[in-house]
């Protein structure tokens, strides 16, 4: 596995605080910032693994440090720290325009998705 991976994600309508109740501004909100960060990391560990199975988010401590508007590009980085058994640690850093918005450390661990599914 490449122990980076990067994406961008377009802000919408759809993803400010005042479209998600989680504020009353039309800024990207924190909910969305957190969505663009998981999808990169899972979408980096994904290629990874077969077709049995899948990772979910166990754990992220995030900061979002500065607003950003509609139509602007959120660029997200992810670093993967270290893996132990079936769990993966990344740094994750988002920027607009060069300027970081946001950072999380996340955990994510491997799971057997039909075992997974069977047990909710």
């Amino acid at each position: 596995m490449d122990e980076t991976a990067e994406n961008q994600y377009i802000v919408k309508e759809s993803d400010t605080a005042e479209a998600m109740g989680s504020g009353g501004l039309p800024v990207l909100s924190t909910p969305h910032m957190v969505a663009y960060m998981e999808n990169t990391a899972w979408k980096m560990l994904e290629s990874t693994l077969d077709d049995t199975q899948t990772s979910v988010g166990i754990e992220m401590n995030l900061t979002h440090s500065a607003p950003t508007a509609v139509g602007k590009r959120v660029d997200v980085k992810v670093t993967l720290l270290e893996s132990t058994k079936n769990i993966y640690t990344f740094h994750i850093e988002a920027h607009v325009e060069g300027k970081r918005i946001g950072k999380a450390e996340h955990k994510r661990a491997v799971i057997q998705t039909e075992k997974f599914m069977k047990s909710i």
